[in-house]
């Protein structure tokens, strides 16, 4: 989302205020800029420049409620001021006041009589934000008919098409995460795949974005690989292990190893492009299994629940994750949930949320997989011995839905785009149940569905 820091100073002091600001800014020095404007202020108080500024600053600092009231008080001075219109609408759209944010940004275009990408773009940015995705492809496409290498535009609305299934559109914009910065700079071997067969030549398939972009698209590789010779298929050393055992890639490179020579290389979320152009053509069959010589390992901790049902639990994704606060849940809102008398939970969990486990009341009846679990492969071989897996969006969803296994998905109101809108169920994977909210943080709501639900799961 970007601000608009372009408002004309009145007084020779605030102008270089202003400018000493801009520049500290642009290099993140958000608090000192911020320090500086306020004196500013204190000078000049009705120099809306200024006072929009500040509020970028604030925003900058996360701060998104003390920018608003800068922008709301700059308006005070000057209720036609565009920039203060479309950075208020920015920072409402964080605070999820989403219909006063829409309202802001409508507000900006309207006095800017339609004239900036920019506003129209941020407008989008903010239907989408409301689940309006059809209106919210019209605005970003306003805004790349004013500016057409607005890629970061094209970006944003290639997810409205996704969420609305239309792959054919979504795909080719899509395909701007490579020029927006979003894929790391490297140097790739030979030319770039774009379906063709390939027979006598080498392919490298390139990982890209997190780990369960690469057990979304793995069940493409078959179908890769039958078009030429030689496979090779970059990964994240956690899943080379279960890559293996698919048995398709005639060689699996660590991210991070060197690139051999190649003659194409193709990114990874380049293939359903190549390959998925409506809902009828998405590959579904099982494509992931449970490596032989390693589910003798959970054997004894999978027989301490006896008769009863076997769930394996995961309330967060990747801490690192910048949206993980807006998918993960706390640990104690799944025992609440699903500790019933004829479950035995296990935790899937990886990563620091595996201390809430030390929280739980009277120690909590679930088992901790996490010190016998070093990679996807173990992953997928409990997933395989388990009756079901409850988790809120993260990649052991996409794992399990690529091993069939039946997992229900607990989701915020703003979800991934692979999720759809509105639906219960899930095209990509058919054993994959999704739980929604009525609305924003609307968390209890989902918690009581999937309790209800598992009671009468396991009285069957």
């Amino acid at each position: 989302m970007t601000n608009a820091v372009e408002l004309s100073a009145s007084i020779i002091d605030s102008q270089a205020v202003f400018a000493r600001a801009s520049e500290l800014h642009a290099a993140g020095e958000f608090a000192q800029a911020e320090s500086m404007l306020r004196d500013a202020i204190a000078r000049d108080p009705s120099n809306v420049s200024l006072r929009n500024a500040r509020g970028v600053m604030f925003a900058g600092l996360k701060r998104h409620l003390d920018a608003v009231w800068c922008y709301r008080d700059a308006l005070a001075y000057d209720g036609n001021a565009v920039g203060v219109w479309t950075n208020l609408g920015n920072s409402l759209t964080h605070l999820n006041y989403i219909k006063s944010a829409i309202a802001s940004h409508r507000r900006a275009i309207e006095l800017s009589e339609g004239s900036d990408a920019l506003l129209y773009h941020n407008l989008g940015t903010s239907l989408a934000e409301a689940g309006q995705h059809g209106e919210a492809v019209i605005a970003f496409s306003h805004a790349i008919k004013l500016k057409p290498d607005y890629h970061t535009a094209r970006w944003d609305r290639a997810l409205s098409y996704l969420y609305l299934g239309n792959f054919a559109q979504g795909w080719l914009d899509y395909e701007t995460r490579k020029i927006t910065g979003q894929l790391p700079a490297r140097e790739l071997p030979g030319s770039e795949w774009n379906g063709q067969p390939y027979p006598g030549k080498r392919l490298v398939l390139v990982t890209e974005q997190g780990f369960g972009d690469m057990l979304w698209v793995a069940r493409y590789f078959a179908r890769v690989k039958a078009l030429g010779g030689e496979l090779l298929i970059e990964c994240r050393p956690e899943l080379v292990a279960l890559i293996e055992t698919m048995h398709i890639a005639d060689q699996i490179i660590p991210r991070g190893s060197p690139l051999p020579a190649a003659d194409f290389h193709c990114y990874i979320c380049s293939l359903p492009g190549l390959f998925t152009q409506d809902f009828a053509s998405i590959p579904t069959m099982p494509y992931f299994s449970a490596p032989k010589d390693r589910t003798g390992k959970f054997a004894s901790l999978l027989a301490a629940a006896g008769d009863r049902l076997k769930v394996g639990i995961v309330w967060s994704g990747s801490v690192t994750f910048g949206k993980n606060h807006r998918r993960a849940q706390r640990l104690l809102s799944f025992f609440q949930a699903c500790a019933l008398p004829d479950v035995q939970l296990y935790s899937l969990q990886k990563g620091p949320p595996v201390a809430e486990l030390t929280s739980l009341p009277r120690g909590g009846p679930i088992i901790d997989l996490d010190p016998h679990i070093a990679d996807f492969a173990d992953t997928a071989a409990v997933v395989a011995q388990l009756d079901l897996v409850i988790m809120t969006d993260s990649s052991v969803a996409h794992l399990c839905g690529a091993m069939g296994k039946p997992v229900w998905v607990l989701l915020g109101h703003s979800a991934h785009w692979l999720w759809l809108l509105d639906r219960t169920d899930n095209p990509w994977y058919p054993s994959m149940r999704l739980f929604r909210p009525r609305a924003e943080g609307d968390w209890d709501y989902v918690f009581d569905a999937v309790s209800s639900e598992l009671m009468a799961f396991s009285f069957q």
